[in-house]
């Protein structure tokens, strides 16, 4: 999966161009790019944590992440390539938790790479 953080490396910063939550699947896209999971996740700041997928007022919130950019991408734990993180340009961070084995996360590239999470 380092091959993965290196072609998300050329796109740096990612501009948020779209967003899409749905209670289910939480999408995020750009020209380039785009990630999309069915997985649980939490947005954060610091210490503290801002808003998760299974607060009542989430829809709100992910709207927020529209026009910011990613500008760096990474793993919760670097020896376990499985949770990604998502720095945005504000200081926000978005954690995606792998929560189905089957399909926790997929990450696609305009340019053809797909990267599926825990394969």
């Amino acid at each position: 999966m380092s091959e993965l953080l290196q072609a998300v490396a050329l796109l740096l910063p990612i501009k948020i161009e779209r967003v899409f939550w749905d209670g289910d699947t939480l999408m995020l896209f750009s020209a380039d790019w785009s990630f999309r999971t069915e997985s649980a996740w939490r947005v954060s700041k610091g210490r503290e944590l801002l808003f998760g997928c299974w607060d009542d007022d989430a829809l709100d919130h992910v709207s927020d992440l529209l026009g910011l950019s990613i500008i760096e991408v990474g793993w919760l734990i670097d020896s376990q390539p499985i949770d990604p993180f998502f720095k945005l340009s504000d200081g926000r961070i978005l954690n995606a938790f792998c929560s189905l084995s089957t399909e926790p996360w997929l990450m696609e590239f305009s340019d053809g790479p797909v990267y599926l999470g825990n394969t």
